[in-house]
């Protein structure tokens, strides 16, 4: 795996931050976890656990009769918990042991992070039981760019510094727009692909994680020379105000099977 663009920073604020993304992500991706028509008694997995809300969810979908299984690198946020069909694991996920199989597994902003996102999608797939579902939820960052007139604000030069951070360590940026093909050739039967535009104003919850994002991440941001910290710093400004609307970046999501043989 490459390393993770968020490690090495403090613990209280990567807390927040995923917090943050759990506030303006959760609906969504409970709307598409809810068409799975998960149930009591269905064994889960959550790749990519992060502060625990959507693995929360799943424990609370399936009862005591069922399993749900959370795995990330850092399980610092996960501590809580704690129930008996609630298991977590910490470490890569090409290394984590995983006896069991799934009839649902969901990762949301992992394989972007990950050079090896191939191998993590062929070892997703040797766990998923015939019929079950996987959903998986990527970002295009590239989508940011698009508007002609951004190119030459803060808010453009910060988008492309966004993009060319990920560039410079050897991950795609637009990750999004290759997922439905990457996972059909994983394996995976597609059932369903949307894409959702993330143009917001500021304030808003998806607003705030772009905005969290900048402040700890501004050293990489810097380091690319597509942004100043003046175009940082205006860049969060225009973020926390509400008359203020910017298209963040837009996330794809698959709704995928594995087909019974």
């Amino acid at each position: 795996m490459s390393q993770y663009i968020f490690d090495n920073k403090s613990e209280d604020r990567e807390y927040r931050r995923l917090q943050l993304v759990e506030a303006a992500n959760d609906p969504t991706t409970i709307r598409l976890l809810e068409e799975t028509g998960i149930q009591p008694g269905w064994h889960c997995l959550e790749l990519g656990a992060g502060a625990g809300s959507i693995l929360r969810w799943m424990g609370n979908q399936i009862g005591p009769t069922g399993l749900a299984v959370g795995v990330d690198q850092k399980i610092t946020y996960l501590h809580h918990e704690v129930a008996p069909h609630v298991q977590i694991y910490q470490g890569s996920f090409l290394n984590v042991q995983l006896e069991q199989s799934f009839d649902l597994l969901h990762c949301r902003y992992v394989l972007i992070h990950n050079q090896e996102a191939g191998a993590i999608l062929k070892k997703l797939f040797s766990l998923l039981k015939p019929g079950g579902w996987a959903i998986f939820e990527e970002p295009d960052f590239t989508s940011a760019t698009l508007p002609d007139q951004e190119q030459k604000t803060p808010q453009g030069r910060v988008n492309r510094a966004i993009c060319q951070m990920f560039i410079n360590v050897g991950l795609d940026p637009a990750y999004a727009l290759r997922l439905p093909h990457t996972i059909q050739k994983s394996g995976f039967h597609i059932v369903r692909v949307q894409s959702l535009m993330h143009l917001c104003p500021g304030d808003s919850p998806m607003a705030k994680v772009m905005s969290e994002s900048a402040l700890v991440l501004e050293q990489e941001y810097l380091k690319t020379g597509l942004c100043s910290p003046e175009d940082i710093q205006q860049y969060v400004k225009l973020s926390q105000n509400s008359t203020q609307w910017a298209l963040y970046h837009s996330t794809t999501s698959v709704i995928a099977r594995k087909l019974t043989m």
